[in-house]
């Protein structure tokens, strides 16, 4: 596969099934994977969840990347959505902790990002590409689910969204689907089971969820992913 084809494909269907490994070379991939999972052990919990809820953690940073690979990180800034895109959390300020830097230096994290890029600037054209970045944890016990998507169907307001799976640990359930954003007729559905699946869905065309998580044993679990919303243009300075 190329990102020619890739990117065939994401305007053809919407969507695009990747893993890590198809846009991060193979020398950062292994050698940097175990560091950059282990930082989602160190995120502080979502203080912005409606109604108190506690069973997410987060990170987030933004930053700019054009075609030709340069990446440039931006100040923190608060993460907005409108309450018409986000029922449950929108028309809030939120601010969080930006990602660990030895996680946004790492070539593997660079990778993701350009690779990236790189697939929709072929579908778009030479240019710069926004995104922001999100570590997300969500957590589970035998008395409480985790809500991967607690706003339910929707979209994220954006041109473009990412969601990688990082690990899963004792859990079940977390399925992704993707659906036609007019019929809301789903047109992928899948689990994420390996580190590194990775889907890459256009926001205004498509609305996507994920299905709750429960414990598989007497004990808690949690679901890991790394969430890229992307927006073509740069972030107004």
């Amino acid at each position: 596969m190329s990102i020619a084809t890739w990117s065939h494909d994401l305007r053809q269907r919407r969507f695009v099934r990747l893993t890590a490994a198809d846009l991060v070379p193979g020398e950062n991939l292994e050698k940097e994977w175990k560091p950059f999972a282990d930082s989602w052990h160190r995120l502080p919990v979502d203080a912005f969840m409606a109604h108190g809820e506690t069973y997410r953690q987060r990170r987030h940073t933004v930053l700019d990347v054009w075609s030709d690979g340069r990446v440039e990180r931006l100040p923190a800034r608060p993460y907005l959505q409108t309450e018409e895109i986000n029922h449950l959390n929108g028309g809030v300020r939120r601010t969080y902790e930006d990602i660990e830097p030895h996680v946004l230096e790492s070539g593997l994290f660079q990778g993701l990002l350009t690779g990236i890029t790189s697939i929709l600037s072929e579908l778009h054209g030479p240019g710069v590409w926004h995104h922001q970045c999100f570590q997300n944890r969500i957590t589970t016990t035998p008395e409480t689910s985790g809500h991967p998507t607690p706003e339910g169907l929707h979209r994220d307001g954006v041109d473009y969204v990412v969601t990688l799976l990082v690990a899963r640990d004792g859990v079940a359930g977390g399925r992704s689907g993707i659906y036609d954003a007019v019929s809301r007729t789903q047109i992928h559905g899948e689990t994420l089971l390996d580190p590194g699946d990775l889907l890459l869905a256009d926001d205004e065309r498509t609305l996507h969820d994920a299905t709750p998580i429960t414990p598989t044993e007497d004990r808690p679990g949690h679901r890991d992913v790394f969430i890229d919303v992307v927006t073509r243009g740069r972030a107004p300075r």
